[in-house]
């Protein structure tokens, strides 16, 4: 991604901060960022390399920056927060339980990853990371395995035992047939079994029932990430080691408040419940504080970015910079005065990338620039480093 983060190298600002990031931990704050920019900064900053968290304080702006983020680096996940006044209907639902389990999947498996979350994301106890990984189970053929035992093991990993498998989270037993659909799967598992050792494996269709593909080896995820009780659990962020994670925050005045805001709907929907008669079990009494969080913080290498430079009370602020970032006036179709700005882009030596929606858009745009007396070049080639006074054009969306 040369095309995106070699331009930002020449800034003198980017270059003191970077140098600054391993130092110590704390909170380094980025001011003049627009929404639109915070993807390429996010990436630029250590091109893209090691575990990183962003975290943001509103769901939709959660999704959209892991979707723009993609651009960049294709492995990244967005983990939603569960809902803490709904919990029980949070509990059943398994479309918010597998995107969250897809990403702790997604940490398990790469060797670095970004994440994208919501503060109260961070405020649910989980279990620990090495009680997660050591429930997920492999399976492979010619394994001899306990089927009482084994379907044992899939209620305990959150799975629920039907008649026959239809959506995910549910596993079924028919004689010597196991099927399974886990979370983190677009197609259950058939497990079939000669006496007790595992014959075949094979993907199959829901509602046609035809196999899809023969496999080897199996890996089933829980279905779940509750602590085990009696347990207080541990923040999503403890999943992430400190001197290997960077963090970043989104707006961190506004992460702060949103905690706050969560906080306090907690406490007042914890009393209503015990005003109405209604049990609350352990699980569910537990949430970790905006205080305790903030230490927790405080602890990382981290990146505030922020459109105006404002302090967020609690975070250990170490430094400031200010990076101005000027979003682009829409040309409503206009192409004269796109070739306009571009031709002052061009006599004032910027570098200029510009991305469609399609490769055939983008070939076409690079030709009609020429036509304009613009000399452009389209490319699929992200590590090419676009010189200054140069227009290139690709494929892909961002901000």
């Amino acid at each position: 991604m040369k095309t995106f983060t070699q331009p930002m190298q020449g800034l003198k600002e980017f270059e003191d901060l970077e140098a600054a990031l391993p130092k110590l931990s704390g909170v380094i704050q980025i001011s003049g960022c627009i929404d639109a920019a915070k993807p390429h900064m996010m990436y630029s900053i250590g091109n893209g390399s090691g575990n990183r968290i962003i975290v943001t304080f509103q769901e939709q702006k959660a999704k959209e920056l892991a979707e723009e983020y993609r651009f960049f680096d294709p492995n990244v996940a967005y983990y939603p927060a569960k809902d803490i006044l709904f919990y029980q209907s949070d509990i059943r639902g398994n479309v918010l339980t597998a995107e969250r389990i897809n990403a702790l999947k997604m940490m398990a498996e790469k060797r670095s990853c970004t994440i994208v979350t919501t503060f109260d994301g961070l405020m649910n106890p989980m279990p620990s990371p090495d009680q997660f990984i050591s429930a997920v189970r492999k399976v492979a053929v010619g394994d001899v395995i306990d089927l009482e035992q084994f379907t044992r093991h899939l209620a305990e990993l959150g799975y629920e035992k039907n008649y026959q498998v239809q959506t995910s989270g549910e596993f079924s037993v028919r004689g010597g047939i196991i099927d399974i659909f886990p979370l983190t799967e677009e197609s259950p598992y058939r497990l079939e079994f000669w006496d007790d050792e595992v014959d075949s494996i094979r993907s199959f269709d829901v509602e046609t029932q035809r196999s899809i593909e023969n496999l080897q080896e199996v890996w089933i995820y829980p279905a779940r990430e509750f602590p085990e009780e009696g347990e207080r659990g541990v923040s999503f962020l403890d999943y992430f080691p400190v001197e290997e994670t960077l963090l970043f925050l989104d707006e961190p005045a506004r992460l702060l408040e949103k905690g706050q805001g969560v906080e306090e709907e907690f406490i007042e929907a914890q009393k209503r419940r015990v005003e109405n008669g209604m049990e609350v079990s352990n699980e569910e009494a537990r949430l970790y504080t905006t205080k305790e969080l903030t230490e927790k913080i405080n602890g990382y290498s981290s990146i505030g970015m922020c459109a105006l430079d404002m302090k967020a009370k609690g975070l250990a602020q170490r430094d400031s910079y200010l990076i101005q970032a000027k979003s682009v006036n829409p040309y409503n179709s206009s192409f004269d005065l796109l070739t306009r700005d571009l031709k002052r882009l061009k006599r004032n030596g910027y570098r200029v990338v510009l991305l469609s929606g399609s490769r055939t858009r983008a070939r076409r745009l690079a030709e009609d620039l020429r036509d304009y007396n613009l000399s452009s070049f389209y490319s699929d080639d992200m590590e090419r480093q676009v010189l200054p006074g140069e227009i290139m054009t690709a494929y892909g969306h961002v901000g």
